[in-house]
């Protein structure tokens, strides 16, 4: 596994029996129940190694007052010199989550870095902490389907790159924004920033989030599911690797999905123009 890169992204649901049901049908994923040494105080998680985590919230928490998008995890060599450098920018993390069996924190950046809530992770202390209840593969090796890319909507596209860059040491190229915008930078790290117009997508969805992009051996009949479920394609974008890529918007509980064949990644993390 290579760092910097997206590990998981955390979102808000409403009803966690009602969205695992779903989104494990719609999807093909199935979701863990946490079993750590710390429990969580104020509302309920969901993991798996596809890099999707709801989150059900009980009580208000301070964290999760800006949105469903809670997080977008991103692993790092250290987190605690990754901390060191967005504090030295002006940026001081929200939540400091300690993870008992690396015995090791991960930080939560709010909104004033370029409105995302980042969570800064280093590598490996993740699966470490849910290996406790069990296997559990990175994201990088985890089996199709797993979450190939996260879109962002961001109001300065050059600026946001530069910051991630900077503090990250992630590289951005050029890509299609794929109907989310006018003009879109990628990466191998697995991150898209998008900005301009969205026209008529937009509809039901809560910026920053505008795409969670999932990859799968076989697209076509997942989309097939999300069209009999009544999530009909928003967007279609022929590949030049070959098969399409589709956008559906908003679907269960508010999440922002699209599909593409795992065949196409390279050229959907930007590696063909």
């Amino acid at each position: 596994m290579t760092t910097p890169c997206f590990c998981r992204i955390a979102i808000v649901v409403d009803d966690m029996p009602g969205f695992v049901a779903d989104a494990g049908r719609l999807l093909g994923i199935d979701f863990l129940v946490p079993v750590l040494d710390v429990p969580f105080d104020g509302f309920s998680v969901r993991f798996g190694e596809h890099g999707l985590e709801p989150i059900s919230l009980e009580v208000d928490m301070p964290f999760a007052r800006d949105g469903r998008l809670i997080e977008v995890a991103i692993d790092v060599a250290s987190a605690d010199a990754t901390k060191a450098a967005l504090a030295a920018g002006g940026f001081e993390p929200i939540v400091t989550n300690f993870l008992p069996a690396p015995a090791a924190n991960e930080y939560l950046f709010g909104r004033d870095f370029h409105s995302l809530p980042v969570m800064v992770c280093t590598a490996g202390d993740n699966e470490t902490q849910m290996r406790a209840q069990g296997p559990f593969r990175a994201l990088a090796d985890a089996p199709l389907p797993r979450i190939g890319c996260v879109t962002l909507l961001v109001d300065d596209l050059a600026a946001t790159a530069a910051d991630f860059e900077r503090y990250f040491g992630m590289v951005f190229v050029a890509t299609d924004p794929a109907g989310l915008g006018d003009a879109a930078l990628v990466g191998a790290h697995r991150i898209k920033l998008v900005s301009g117009s969205m026209s008529g997508l937009a509809a039901g969805l809560e910026a920053p989030l505008a795409a969670i992009e999932f990859m799968y051996d076989d697209v076509e009949p997942v989309r097939q599911r999300f069209v009999d479920a009544g999530y009909p394609v928003l967007h279609e974008r022929a590949l030049k690797s070959g098969g399409k890529a589709y956008y559906f918007g908003a679907t269960v509980q508010h999440m922002p999905i699209a599909i593409y064949p795992a065949s196409a990644d390279a050229e959907i993390l930007g590696g063909i123009v």
